[in-house]
C-alpha cells in the first residue's frame, strides 16, 4: 500500500468549520503554504512566491479537541490525496486535501489586537 505521508506549516486562511458525517464530528478548513527558498547570497529564506492549498479535515478525536483557528500558523501530519471536485460554474477541479491527519500543532496565533500579518 503507497501513501503520500507530509508535514507541511501554513497559514489557517478561513474559520473552520465542524460538522457531523454520519456518527462522526468532523472538522475542516484550508491552509495556505507560501512556499520559501533559502538565498545562496544572504543566507536568508525568501518567499518564491509559489502558494501550495490543501483542505485539512480533522476527524472524532482530533476534530472533538481542536482549537484550530483563522489566521494560525499550523504544522500538520498527515497523509495526503488529490480529488477530484466539480466547480460551481460545472467545470471539474483537483485539490489536494488531507486523507488522515496525525497531528495538528499550533505554531503561532496572532494576538487579538493585533492585525499584522505572518
Amino acid at each position: 500500500m503507497s501513501q503520500l505521508k507530509a508535514v507541511f506549516t501554513g497559514s489557517v486562511v478561513a474559520d473552520p468549520e465542524a460538522r457531523t458525517a454520519g456518527a462522526s464530528n468532523l472538522v475542516e478548513f484550508p491552509v495556505y503554504i507560501n512556499h520559501t527558498k533559502k538565498n545562496k547570497d544572504t543566507g536568508d529564506y525568501e518567499k518564491t512566491g509559489d502558494v501550495s492549498k490543501v483542505k485539512v479535515t480533522l476527524w472524532r478525536e482530533l476534530a472533538d479537541n481542536t482549537d484550530v483557528k483563522k489566521g494560525d500558523l499550523v504544522e500538520i501530519s498527515a497523509t495526503l490525496i488529490e480529488k477530484e471536485f466539480t466547480k460551481k460554474d460545472g467545470t471539474t477541479g483537483r485539490q489536494i486535501q488531507t486523507d488522515w491527519v496525525e497531528s495538528v500543532v499550533t505554531k503561532f496565533r496572532k494576538d487579538a489586537e493585533d492585525d499584522g500579518a505572518f
